[in-house]
């Protein structure tokens, strides 16, 4: 589909709108997420300095002083954040939770690397403070990522206004938000999103099937962070099926070779990523090492068993669950984000539902249905395949933020199924009500 001036226009408007909401959240969230804000801080900062941190070292003494001065809410086991100027008064570096150690290094690279350095330049350039700097650029990557789902939703020949409609309420999904304003590789799951969705409109819709394109997106993705690869795992699935039963998904038999390789060559893409880098960092940090964290949230195998694991596959369906599928810090959070939350959390709880009873009949859609459908329990696998792989455990519970890069998924059956005159108006309607009660609640937060 071509995309003209008014695409463009709509792109800068999203854009603008993405880092508006961005804007608020950085200004008025000043304490570090308890969503491991500080070890991602710790990350980026020594990346702009040059050195990879190895997972299990101490927190640097800048991470220390941002995570006292800015705070966090509440204790952590009972340990408390130390006040604004511990560390500089000669605190011990075990005063702080988990005694003060980035238990997070195994994460690659890349995310931190440019968060590193441009909040570097940021803070610099604008006499900020590091951490504000690289919350920018988590802003800028979710800003990118609402832009890049507005044109993958096009790609599905989704109308200006639904697709716009579809790339706004992904913004206003409340994990993608808290995402937008915190230093956290989170902040790329929307662009991996879009980045599903388009490679699935060229595989099913387009029937463009070379390897090329989705292996480099899966590389790009593996190389920020791997549990985002869960939409484009999703669409993988999709494949799956299509080499199976080609003709169910309008393919012909004998593009069942290439749907095979483009299928094997993108698995090879994560593994390759994923094994080499894992390879490396693992290496380097001690034989015996126990992250400060273990047990908090998981499992062992031989306490639990495989049983566990299979049913925690469930628990990333409906994405935004108030209770635990996002976290937003004081300054941010509103009652009536929670409200928001719980509404969408049911609607995108019956997308997958709505999409293989209204959309399973257009053969060139199915790869769409299979996608959303697989799509949260295919984030769960690879999130617990990761943690068993890396500690032979697993987590108790799924946060529906791990399967937050199949939002996009999501949105775009949306887009489709109300893609016709008067309800392509609702769900703008919907979408605007939704980015709206996000940015008011946290505006009249405040002013309260």
């Amino acid at each position: 589909m071509n995309i003209g001036k008014r695409d463009a226009l709509l792109v800068v408007v999203l854009v603008a709108l993405s880092l508006t909401w961005s804007a608020v959240a950085i200004s008025h969230g000043t304490p570090l997420s308890r969503y491991d804000e500080w070890t991602y801080v710790d990350y980026a900062w020594k990346m702009a300095y040059g050195h990879v941190p190895v997972q299990g070292e101490d927190l640097a003494d800048e991470t220390l002083e941002a995570w006292s001065c800015r705070g966090m809410e509440g204790s952590i086991q009972g340990v408390y954040v130390p006040v604004c100027g511990a560390r500089t008064e000669g605190r011990g570096i075990e005063e702080w939770p988990y005694r003060g150690e980035n238990y997070n290094g195994f994460h690659p690279p890349l995310y931190f690397a440019l968060a590193g350095h441009g909040g570097t330049f940021l803070a610099s350039h604008f006499h900020t403070d590091f951490v504000t700097g690289a919350r920018w650029i988590s802003a800028f990557f979710v800003a990118g990522g609402v832009a890049a789902l507005y044109l993958a939703l096009r790609s599905w020949r989704a109308s200006r206004r639904a697709a716009f409609a579809g790339a706004l309420l992904a913004l206003a999904t409340p994990a993608v938000g808290a995402s937008a304003g915190i230093v956290h590789n989170d902040a790329v799951t929307l662009l991996a999103g879009a980045a599903g969705v388009w490679i699935a409109a060229r595989i099913f819709l387009d029937h463009r099937l070379g390897s090329t394109a989705p292996a480099l997106v899966m590389v790009g993705i593996s190389a920020t962070r791997v549990i985002s690869v869960g939409a484009l795992l999703a669409v993988l699935c999709a494949v799956g099926c299509a080499v199976i039963r080609p003709e169910s998904f309008g393919f012909s038999l004998s593009d069942r070779r290439r749907l095979l390789r483009l299928l094997l060559v993108s698995v090879l893409a994560l593994l390759l990523v994923y094994l080499l880098w894992s390879r490396w960092q693992n290496g380097r940090r001690p034989a015996d090492y126990v992250p400060a964290i273990s047990g908090l949230s998981t499992v062992t195998l031989g306490e639990g068993g495989y049983d566990s694991v299979l049913a925690s596959l469930l628990d990333g369906y409906g994405l935004t669950d108030p209770r635990s599928d996002f976290y937003l810090q004081p300054g941010v959070r509103s009652g009536v984000v929670k409200v928001w939350a719980a509404f969408l959390y049911l609607v995108y709880l019956v997308t997958p539902v709505v999409a293989i009873i209204l959309l399973w009949s257009w053969r060139r859609h199915r790869g769409l249905v299979v996608a959303t459908v697989a799509g949260p329990a295919a984030a769960a696998l690879a999130v617990q395949a990761r943690e068993i792989v890396n500690s032979a455990a697993y987590f108790r519970i799924i946060s529906g933020r791990y399967a937050i890069s199949t939002v996009g998924l999501h949105v775009t059956v949306l887009a489709l199924l109300t893609d016709r005159p008067g309800w392509r108006d609702g769900f703008l309607a919907f979408a605007g009500s939704g980015y709206l009660l996000m940015l008011g609640g946290t505006l009249l937060t405040s002013v309260g």
